[in-house]
């Protein structure tokens, strides 16, 4: 398939991201970020830097040779709030143009907000509340609901616009942030909406949190805040100077910490003007939603987390269009299943077969691996961690185990359990199939009276071996049920 790629140029960095292609979650298949400055100073002179710039160049015209290197024909260059705001920002585009042979749109304000909306949808279709992009130079913010994207509206006070040339504070940043917000109007449900946060300097609060709290995942994307955390923890980094922020160093570049104060200063003030319930961080923002702005109808119509799982599936496992029948063989387990549960558990059933290549002595712990700390979409570390451990205990693993300790503190009991019914579930029915539609044909699962029933025919009675019995047998002790083979 054709490939997509968009080369972003922002206030603070500029980045190449390349996707394997247009479908619905797609493999990044190249990415570089470049720290350039272009906003630095911009507050101060008007206008971008001439060593900002030359940099800038000098990487598109590597960004350029690399698109044609790997045959990417369908681009998209898009410029951001230095190159809109700077009054040197249309000479820069034509060097651009001229020095790079590349077409840059340089978009405005609320097209940036629509755009970072929809790669938040792109990750999460049923994100409600408000989506705010901080980027160095300016905040977006735009309204989520019902998979689109509402109001939308822009802000000049990213944190490099307070920041001078020699990277000192300049003006009254908290003034100007209170101003602006002041303006901001929009009505939310009291404490109910979530606010999703896009933008590196939020990513690195993230990063923050995580390693104060000894988070089980290094993953931010889909990482959740409640309200009082992301209060305390904005505020406490808000006040702290460049040499209390220095204890971070092993978690945020040395540019990015001088931005720490005023971008948690923003989120917190946000947080209350918003009344938000919590926070999600996204790494999907601007470039993700020219992606997403680009696929057919039919295409953003798709799960993200199915369509992920049926690609991994198909690029990786033996059987890749099994896991939809697995998913019918086990139903009759889960009578009355509420929707969000029954989509986790065919996530887990498609991805089933990916561990097959592995080691049988590490197949468990690959596969476990590979889940949490992939980029699912659609799911928040909960789902990702139930999905690991019902794959872990579907090749054989244990829930309690060491390598599951710390992954089942993500979860709830109930969850844990749901899990392993679904994990041994699946390895029952791997076992039964051979991973064909035909092995599945040979025997059904039923619950009747307070007995699992798992009834074969006659003619493939003699499937049922030592190994299934003793699967079939874990897995009605499991339920809590009594078991019996029933040959029809």
């Amino acid at each position: 398939m054709e490939k997509f790629a968009v080369i972003d140029i922002g206030s603070n960095t500029v980045r190449l991201v390349v996707y394997e292609s247009m479908r619905r979650a797609p493999y990044v298949i190249f990415n570089e970020k470049i720290l350039c400055g272009l906003g630095r100073g911009l507050s101060e002179t008007g206008m971008m830097q001439d060593e900002a710039m030359d940099m800038v160049l000098k990487n598109l015209k590597r960004f350029c040779l690399m698109l044609g290197k790997m045959d990417v024909e369908n681009y998209r260059v898009v410029a951001t709030s230095a190159v809109r705001e700077a009054s040197n920002g249309a000479e820069f585009a034509a060097r651009i143009k001229s020095e790079c042979l590349l077409e840059v749109a340089v978009i405005s304000g609320v097209e940036e907000a629509r755009l970072s909306g929809l790669g938040v949808l792109c990750a999460l279709p049923h994100a409600k509340g408000i989506m705010g992009d901080l980027g160095g130079g300016s905040l977006e913010l735009a309204q989520l609901a019902d998979g689109d994207v509402g109001q939308k509206v822009s802000y000049n006070i990213g944190p490099l616009n307070y920041l001078s040339l020699d990277g000192k504070i300049i003006s009254s940043p908290g003034e100007d942030i209170d101003r602006a917000l002041a303006s901001l109007d929009w009505e939310c449900e009291q404490g109910q909406e979530k606010f999703y946060a896009v933008g590196g300097s939020w990513r690195a609060l993230a990063k923050i949190h995580m390693a104060e709290k000894g988070y089980v995942l290094n993953n931010v994307h889909h990482y959740n805040m409640d309200r009082d955390e992301a209060l305390e923890l904005t505020e406490r980094i808000s006040g702290m100077n460049y040499a209390e922020l220095n204890r971070y160093r092993s978690h945020i570049s040395s540019r990015r910490l001088r931005l720490m104060p005023l971008s948690a200063y923003i989120l917190n003030h946000l947080i209350i003007k918003l009344n938000s319930g919590g926070v999600v961080f996204s790494s999907y923002g601007l470039r993700e939603g020219m992606l997403y702005d680009g696929m057919a109808p039919d295409i953003r119509k798709l799960d993200p987390l199915i369509a992920a799982c049926q690609d991994i599936a198909a690029n990786t496992g033996r059987f890749s269009e099994h896991g939809q029948r697995l998913q019918k063989w086990i139903d009759p387990l889960f009578p009355d299943e509420d929707p969000q549960p029954s989509r986790l558990r065919l996530a887990a059933a498609i991805l089933s077969d990916v561990g097959w290549r592995g080691h049988p002595e590490y197949r468990a712990e690959k596969v476990l691996y590979e889940v949490l700390h992939g980029r699912l979409l659609g799911l928040a570390h909960r789902g990702a961690a139930f999905i690991g451990l019902a794959l872990y205990i579907c090749y054989g693993g244990k829930s309690g185990e060491k390598g599951t300790a710390k992954v089942e503190t993500l979860m709830k009991p109930q969850d844990v359990r749901y899990a392993n019914q679904v994990g041994l579930a699946l390895r029952l029915a791997q076992r039964i199939s051979g991973g064909t539609e035909k092995g599945l044909k040979s025997a059904t699962l039923e619950i009747e009276d307070g007995k699992m029933l798992l009834n074969v025919r006659k003619k493939d009675q003699t499937l049922v071996n030592e190994v299934v019995a003793k699967r079939f047998s874990k897995l009605a002790k499991e339920f809590d049920l009594k078991k019996e083979v029933r040959i029809i």
